[in-house]
């Protein structure tokens, strides 16, 4: 049995400043689970990347890999703004319309469908976040808001969703935003649980 996964996220997924990221666990373990099988497992995480930007991908990167399984884990740049709290960069009746549309077209293509909770570290030193220009910043309010939004459509929708909000602590970030190896790691263990 052949097994093709696409993972689309953001930098958290795709995170190239980690050695042992999530999907790397993930990949080792499918290897193991389906040894006789054939895994592919595709990081699409870009860095940065709203519910805007893996819309506009989505079907392009799919159609070429013909995923039997779809993970999503972004919505925390959705939920971000830009010095104005008042404005995320995805205000949230745009981010349930993008959800919706990548259920909707994810399942052209498979039934198993999985969302990856948010999460977030300590909000106070990400107002704005280190290093990261604009004066990009985030609300854990809002975070919990947008993992809500994301909790409700996928569930509704009859996708898994794998909560994370509550299983990661300040410690298991590198800079509030970012999830160390130890994150990640938990990211690991709750999506495992699906497989």
């Amino acid at each position: 049995m052949d097994k093709t996964f696409c993972i689309f996220g953001d930098s958290v997924t795709q995170a190239a400043y980690v050695n042992d990221d999530w999907v790397n666990h993930f990949q080792h373990y499918l290897e193991k689970k389906y040894h006789n099988d054939f895994i592919n497992v595709f990081n699409l995480g870009i860095g940065g990347n709203t519910s805007d930007d893996i819309l506009k991908r989505f079907r392009v990167e799919s159609e070429f890999r013909q995923p039997s399984d779809i993970i999503f884990a972004f919505g925390i740049n959705d939920s971000g703004y830009f010095y104005t709290p008042d404005k995320p960069i995805v205000p949230e009746d745009r981010f349930i319309k993008n959800v919706k549309e990548l259920i909707n077209q994810a399942k052209k293509y498979t039934s198993k469908i999985l969302f990856v909770g948010l999460t977030l570290g300590d909000d106070s030193i990400l107002k704005p976040t280190p290093g990261i220009s604009q004066g990009k910043s985030y609300d854990f309010k809002r975070v919990e808001n947008y993992n809500n939004i994301l909790k409700e459509i996928s569930q509704a929708n009859l996708c898994q969703f794998i909560p994370l909000l509550d299983k990661l602590g300040p410690s298991d970030f590198i800079d509030g935003l970012h999830p160390n190896e130890q994150g990640h790691l938990k990211i690991f263990e709750g999506v495992k649980k699906q497989y």
